[in-house]
C-alpha cells in the first residue's frame, strides 16, 4: 500500500515547478512508495535510505539519461536542490 505524503511530511505541498522537477519527483515518489513528493520536500523526511538513494539515481540515469550520484542526497536532500545539482552537473558535462 502506498503511503500518503501526509504520513511523513507536515509542511505544505508545493508542486514541482518544471518538467525535470516533476520527472524526478515521480521517480522519488515511486522508489519511496509515497503518493507524491513536493519541490520543498526532503528525501529524509520520507525516511529515505542510502539504498533508496541508489535506486533513485539509477532510475534517473536510466530514464532521464542524466548523471546522478547518491552522495548528492547528503547535501541536497530537498527535491528542488537535488534537481539543481543534476542541472549543474549536466551543464559541467557539456562544457
Amino acid at each position: 500500500m502506498t503511503a500518503g505524503r501526509e504520513d511523513f511530511v507536515e509542511a505544505p505541498y508545493e508542486a514541482p515547478q518544471d518538467e525535470l522537477e516533476k520527472q524526478v519527483a515521480d521517480i522519488v515518489a515511486e522508489v519511496l512508495d509515497v503518493d507524491r513528493v513536493g519541490r520543498d520536500d526532503s528525501f529524509y523526511d520520507f525516511g529515505g535510505t542510502s539504498l533508496q538513494a541508489i535506486r533513485i539515481c539509477t532510475r534517473i540515469e536510466r530514464v532521464l539519461g542524466m548523471k546522478a550520484l547518491p552522495l548528492w542526497f547528503f547535501s541536497n536532500d530537498v527535491l528542488h536542490e537535488f534537481v539543481q545539482e543534476l542541472r549543474t552537473e549536466a551543464e559541467k558535462a557539456h562544457v
